[in-house]
């Protein structure tokens, strides 16, 4: 409950589950490897819907050609993503995920 203390001394973090990130390279970092993530999955579904070789009507560019822009932001904003968060990526789990994903490639 709040007394007469002000706002700007009451510190809500003590009280709230959330704490949005604040420093301006995280959330630049973040929303940067959000948004290309958004471009890929764009690129992606375009491909599945036309074709891969196929071209973007109005612009003619190739749809393969897009793909692989898109994929390239996407592991450079991934790697910087590692690097300014200094995380560890497990290389077994990366190659054991391949490894089922080849499997299941295969049923079809």
């Amino acid at each position: 409950m709040l007394t007469a203390m002000s706002a700007e001394k009451f510190d809500y973090r003590e009280y709230a589950p959330w704490h949005p990130m604040t420093d301006p390279v995280d959330k630049k970092t973040l929303g940067k490897l959000l948004e290309e993530l958004g471009e890929c999955t764009s690129a992606t579904a375009r491909c599945l819907i036309q074709g891969i070789d196929e071209a973007e009507p109005i612009t003619g560019k190739i749809n393969r050609q897009w793909l692989q822009e898109e994929i390239a932001d996407v592991y450079a904003n991934l790697a910087l993503t590692v690097e300014r968060f200094n995380l560890d990526i497990d290389k077994k789990r990366i190659d054991s995920k391949m490894t089922r994903l080849k499997n299941w490639h295969t049923l079809a």
